[in-house]
């Protein structure tokens, strides 16, 4: 489908995610243990709620169009469901992480949009601001390479305005040196790198529980106080966390007592 002319000046945001769907074969495996499978799945609902609600923030401002780069097959139901309007829904295509991120920025750079930010999943509490210079960054004339980086070596955001396949295709599913391997690949052709700060994404018990502390703080300051690249509120998640909190065993794993 072809964009409009108002379209191809936006910029693709674009949600790289699994949905953790048992009955489809997909199930989240990152947070069980120290979650249930059952919780561990409903916290990756939660991130996906939250996550494109922060974007769509961005996107009604008129900056950005969304997307989700979705697998397993058969998952476009449930995200019809938990994903607020206007977002397109595009299977992901290829097995590997360095393949469906390099395939998604191809197809979406194809469709006529002028840039590309794929986003981690795993990263709900990731502030506006930070996407917000990712697009100005990427609105500059120039080839150049955004990147988020999370700590452990994994990232939150890649935004490219040129394919630059070799950036991405020897990256694994799980790896925790994705901005190694990219910033290494760009200096080998001469592409600029523009680094944001680093943030986090949940993937242990250990950041499990820096996010529950982070969105127990966020919940008890004022509304509209901190810095504008605070952190995203995060409401479902932090509804979730709360609700897993009035149990005994939830409060231990959430406090990292239990791995």
């Amino acid at each position: 489908m072809a964009l409009s002319e108002t379209q191809r000046h936006r910029c693709a945001l674009a949600l790289v995610a699994k949905v953790p769907l048992p009955e489809l074969g997909e199930i989240d495996s990152r947070l069980s243990p120290p979650l249930s499978p059952d919780d561990a799945s409903a916290l990756k609902f939660c991130f996906l709620r939250d996550i494109t609600a922060n974007l769509s923030n961005i996107i009604d401002s008129g900056r950005a169009e969304g997307a989700v780069i979705y697998s397993p097959a058969g998952a476009e139901s449930a995200l019809r469901e938990l994903l607020p309007d206007g977002f397109k829904l595009f299977r992901q295509r290829g097995d590997k992480l360095g393949d469906a991120l390099a395939n998604a920025t191809e197809d979406l750079l194809n469709r006529g949009f002028p840039a590309v930010c794929l986003l981690n999943s795993y990263a709900p509490t990731v502030p506006r601001a930070l996407i917000e210079v990712a697009i100005d960054e990427l609105s500059r004339p120039g080839d150049r390479v955004v990147l988020g980086g999370a700590k452990g070596g994994g990232y939150y955001l890649i935004g490219l305005n040129e394919p630059h396949r070799d950036l991405l295709d020897r990256i694994s599913s799980g790896s925790a040196n994705v901005v190694a391997h990219i910033t290494a690949s760009a200096a080998r052709i001469g592409l600029k790198v523009e680094m944001l700060p680093t943030w986090y994404e949940v993937g242990d018990a250990i950041t499990l529980k820096r996010l529950n502390e982070e969105l127990l703080a966020a919940s008890r300051q004022p509304t509209g106080s901190g810095r504008r690249d605070k952190a995203h509120s995060a409401p479902y998640t932090r509804q979730f966390l709360a609700k897993l909190s009035e149990t005994e065993h939830g409060r231990r794993i959430l406090q990292g007592e239990v791995f």
